[in-house]
């Protein structure tokens, strides 16, 4: 007769509540036990990096290492306005400077 109330492995090492340990180095990475058909994130002690590390069913564990860069956001751009009067005064130097222009065109318009 077959026992359908077998008990699961005993994995203590195993903390199902968190996935992330930390670890020294890529060496400690590789050497961490992760149980079959886990998957776990590894925190590097020593520098900015973390591992991904998976084992398949049948135990063999693959790994891929990342490293951390900050994310620096740009400062936005400081947008400046002008006020009504500013511009006024603006478009009344424009037309000053055009004005002596348009004069002498109109009078060699005349000429023609």
């Amino acid at each position: 007769m077959i026992n359908h109330y077998q008990q699961k492995p005993n994995s203590n090492i195993f903390n199902p509540t968190s996935n992330m340990v930390y670890v020294q180095g890529e060496a400690g990475a590789k050497g961490y036990p992760v149980a079959n058909g886990y998957t776990m994130l590894l925190m590097d002690s020593e520098e900015p990096k973390f591992f991904i590390k998976q084992t398949d069913q049948m135990g063999l564990p693959t790994m891929k290492a990342y490293k951390f860069e900050e994310i620096v956001e740009p400062e936005p751009e400081k947008v400046e306005y002008i006020t009504k009067a500013d511009f006024e005064e603006f478009k009344k130097e424009i037309k000053d400077i055009l004005s002596p222009m348009c004069q002498t065109e109109k009078a060699g318009d005349v000429d023609a």
